[in-house]
């Protein structure tokens, strides 16, 4: 199973934008944020759908990618 705080940290880094920035975009609080991307807490569904849409992340991009 694909880890979703990985690939919302990933597409936040290749955006290049900051903690700050997505916690503002998306409503989630900035020190909820940190706590879910340093793994110390689990995303709620609705703080996921929040980031994904911020972040045009679909379920797709969730999903584990199979090697070739």
């Amino acid at each position: 199973m694909s880890d979703c705080v990985s690939v919302v940290e990933k597409r936040r880094n290749e955006y290049g934008m900051t903690v700050r920035a997505l916690s503002q975009k998306s409503g989630v609080q900035e020190d909820a944020l940190y706590n879910i991307l340093g793994k110390k807490r689990k995303m709620t569904a609705s703080e996921l759908l929040s980031l994904s849409a911020v972040l045009h992340l679909t379920f797709d991009d969730y999903r584990p990618q199979k090697a070739v």
